[in-house]
């Protein structure tokens, strides 16, 4: 159909709002292809994953596999070979976020097993 003179067209566009709120104080930091491993307390292994992105004191992590996780974990971090401990403050699927609590004391075996081929076998 032709538009015709004097006849007016018009859409209204509605601007989503988000459905969370956001608390962070910093912004996020993209992460790009840095993985690592996830153990619980007892320095068991539980699964690997990806690094979605940081902020000051908070990681957004990818599963491997959808693995329930414990409130409180340790994260080998695959570049830097460091331990470090953090609070998971949601789960849902195989994303989760979590608080950082710093590095964990340093313990020369674990951190060569979770460097080695074999990480998840004790």
């Amino acid at each position: 159909m032709l538009p015709r003179e004097g006849v007016v067209t018009y859409s209204v566009v509605v601007e989503e709002r988000p459905s969370f709120v956001e608390r962070r104080r910093e912004a996020r930091r993209p992460v790009h292809l840095q993985s690592g491993k996830i153990l619980d307390g007892g320095e068991r292994f539980l699964t690997e994953f990806l690094y979605k992105n940081r902020t000051g004191g908070g990681i957004r992590l990818r599963l491997a596999q959808r693995v329930p996780l414990p409130r409180s974990i340790l994260l080998y971090d695959d570049q830097q070979g460091a331990l470090l401990a953090a609070n998971v403050v949601w789960q849902s699927g195989v994303d989760a976020g979590c608080r950082m609590r710093g590095r964990w004391p340093h313990n020369e075996k674990l951190l060569l097993r979770m460097s080695g081929p074999y990480y998840a076998v004790q």
